[in-house]
């Protein structure tokens, strides 16, 4: 027993020692750091000047602002107010910054383009920066099919899905609706829901967890696999079938990041076994180029907004 208990101490010696040596080096990478996940209570809303806490969606500008950019009576970007009486084929297009249109002029937005696109169209872009697929979920069942449009499109990145797992938003300062699958449902999170004081010490001070959870979800974008690819399906399914109850196609529209120019092959495989309307720009005609992004910043340029809304305008005439 002696030699045994032995070699066994040296094995784990040998293991603590390499994971600290690797925990480290990685250390030394910024993106290995560790950034711990938030949840439910753990921080209060700081607020801003231009935007407002949303018991519905985590948080929206102030309705009828007025500042760098300007918002609508509904607390998005827009001129008009969102009227469902407006005799127009309606196009209710629900997303982040990138639908938002950060850094470029309202009337370079895809929004915009492609409601000039469309004769007789209004496009209500409900856009907000910072949102995760879970709150562009939420627009589409709270704001946009009470409008009765004839048409959502649905744009992302595949930050948003990340994004789904947080319970708090750092760059915008509020706290979001955050949920979990409880027997294929999805649930709201609450405080119940945090994990033990093991995996937060991990999660904090780990760069060897960090990329763990880095690895499994670069593998959810290839395999349907992990709760990364399995939480933010749900949601998709959400969407489609909060649109199908009220009779009204969605279109889902992938918008690669940039420098992230690997395809999203799990994505693309979910859209065509639910034969759902989907556009890919990662790849293909319409693809996204790098000089279609803002240099150091990494959202959308005015070209790179043409370059959507062209996709969609192609797409709206093949499918009338």
């Amino acid at each position: 027993m002696r030699p045994l208990l032995i070699n066994t101490s040296l094995v784990l010696a040998s293991v603590v020692v390499t994971l600290l040596l690797v925990e480290g080096a990685l250390r030394l990478y910024r993106p290995f750091r560790p950034d711990p996940r938030t949840y439910v209570g753990e921080y209060k809303n700081r607020g801003c000047r231009d935007m407002i806490a949303d018991a519905l969606l985590g948080w929206k500008f102030r309705p009828n602002f007025n500042g760098f950019y300007q918002s609508n009576a509904q607390g998005f970007r827009a001129a008009p107010h969102f009227d469902p009486n407006q005799p127009c084929k309606r196009i209710a297009l629900a997303g982040d910054s990138f639908t938002y249109g950060v850094f470029v002029e309202y009337q370079e937005t895809f929004a915009w383009l492609i409601e000039t696109g469309v004769p007789g169209s209004c496009v209500d872009n409900m856009g907000i920066p910072g949102f995760g697929l879970d709150q562009i979920w939420l627009t589409v069942r709270t704001q946009a099919l009470p409008l009765h449009p004839h048409l959502v499109a649905v744009a992302f990145i595949s930050e948003d899905l990340t994004r789904s797992e947080e319970a708090y938003r750092p760059t915008e300062g509020f706290n979001k609706p955050t949920f979990k699958l409880v027997d294929g449902r999805l649930v709201p999170e609450t405080v119940e829901d945090r994990p033990n004081s093991l995996v937060r010490f991990l999660q904090r001070h780990s760069s060897v967890w960090r990329v763990a959870r880095l690895a499994a979800r670069t593998l959810g974008h290839r395999y349907p696999l992990g709760e990364w690819w399995t939480l933010n399906a749900a949601i998709l399914d959400a969407i489609r079938e909060d649109c199908r109850r009220a009779a009204v196609p969605v279109l889902f529209i992938y918008i690669p990041s940039s420098g992230y120019w690997k395809s999203f092959t799990t994505l693309r495989a979910y859209m065509a076994r639910n034969q759902a309307n989907f556009i890919d720009l990662s790849e293909g005609r319409g693809a996204l180029t790098p000089d279609m992004y803002i240099p150091g910043d990494g959202h959308l340029n005015a070209k790179g907004h043409r370059q959507v809304a062209d996709a969609v305008l192609r797409w709206l005439q093949q499918n009338p």
